[in-house]
């Protein structure tokens, strides 16, 4: 469990309130990677989502750069979301810190916090849409 009020530096998460913010801290844990660690491997079963609090990471899918994200980023929605396998691997560039939500924490989550769920997807969509860029 990490401090809710780390939370609040998430983009993604700006709108919970502190009772939100607890219900979901309580479920997160920090995770940190060296240079050239990986975070996800394509193919592997999704068993979390990464949001990065710090540090860059690259998404790479068949050893093709697709993007680099960083600090407010999330990583690892459209398996969870989709129930499928990972799609790409995601392979820290610099040191990262990153707060990772567990599948089963996010099921809780987006049960209880349907407007979560609702952002993860169309962040989902919009990743998955063939005009938009990579991340």
């Amino acid at each position: 469990m990490v401090d809710p009020a780390r939370l609040r530096s998430q983009p993604l998460l700006l709108d919970l309130d502190e009772h939100d913010r607890s219900q979901m801290a309580r479920w997160i844990e920090e995770v940190r990677a060296d240079p050239g660690e990986l975070l996800i491997e394509q193919g592997s079963m999704p068993y979390e989502l990464f949001l990065i609090e710090a540090g860059t990471v690259d998404v790479i899918r068949d050893d093709e750069h697709l993007a680099t994200l960083g600090a407010g980023d999330v990583v690892g929605e459209i398996a969870l979301l989709a129930h499928q396998r990972r799609m790409a691997s995601v392979r820290a560039r610099t040191e990262v810190v990153a707060l990772a939500l567990p599948v089963e924490g996010f099921q809780e989550i987006t049960d209880e916090m349907p407007e979560f769920g609702d952002e993860l997807r169309a962040l989902m969509a919009a990743r998955r849409s063939p005009d938009a860029s990579p991340g």
